[in-house]
C-alpha cells in the first residue's frame, strides 16, 4: 500500500512539473488541471487510489481545458473592443472562476512584417484569490498586396 502512495505521488510531481515548465497557456492550464485533479482524486478515493486519480485527472484537464477557453475569448475581445473584459463561471464544487483582460497601451503595427500587436494584462481569480497575472502580446499578421 505504501509503495502505491508513492508511486502516485511520484507522478503527480511530474505532472507538476510539466505545468509550471510548460510555455503556453493552454498546457498551463491542462497541465495544472490534470495534476491538482488526479491528487484529488488519489486522495478522496479510498478504495482505488489508481482510479480516482485517472478520473479526477481527467476532469480536471477538461476544467483547465474549458479556463483556457474561457481566456482566449477574454482576451480577443479586449483586443478587439480596446476595453476591459470579464468573464466569471461557477465550478462544479460551488466556487467561482474569474478571467480578467485589458489591453494595455496602444496596438503597435509593424510594416515590415506586416503585423499588429496588443499587449493584454490577464488575470485568473478562483473564489478570490489571483491564481494567475501575467501580460501577454497578441499578434495578427494582415496581407498588403498592390495586385486585383
Amino acid at each position: 500500500m505504501r509503495t502505491k502512495s508513492l508511486a502516485v505521488m511520484f507522478v503527480l510531481a511530474i505532472f507538476f512539473a510539466f505545468s509550471v515548465s510548460s510555455c503556453t497557456t493552454e498546457n498551463d492550464n491542462v497541465a495544472l488541471g490534470t495534476a491538482v485533479g488526479a491528487g484529488l482524486g488519489a486522495v478522496i478515493s479510498h478504495h482505488n487510489r489508481w482510479k480516482g486519480a485517472v478520473i479526477g485527472g481527467a476532469i480536471g484537464a477538461l476544467a483547465g481545458e474549458a479556463m483556457y477557453q474561457i481566456q482566449q475569448k477574454a482576451i480577443q475581445e479586449a483586443v478587439q473592443s480596446q476595453k476591459p473584459v470579464v468573464y466569471q463561471r461557477e465550478t462544479g464544487n460551488g466556487g467561482w472562476q474569474r478571467v480578467e483582460a485589458s489591453p494595455v497601451g496602444q496596438p503597435a503595427y509593424n510594416p515590415q512584417e506586416h503585423t499588429k500587436c496588443q499587449k493584454v494584462h490577464i488575470r485568473e481569480i478562483e473564489n478570490g484569490k489571483v491564481v494567475k497575472d501575467t501580460i501577454k502580446e497578441v499578434c495578427k499578421g494582415y496581407k498588403e498586396t498592390n495586385t486585383y
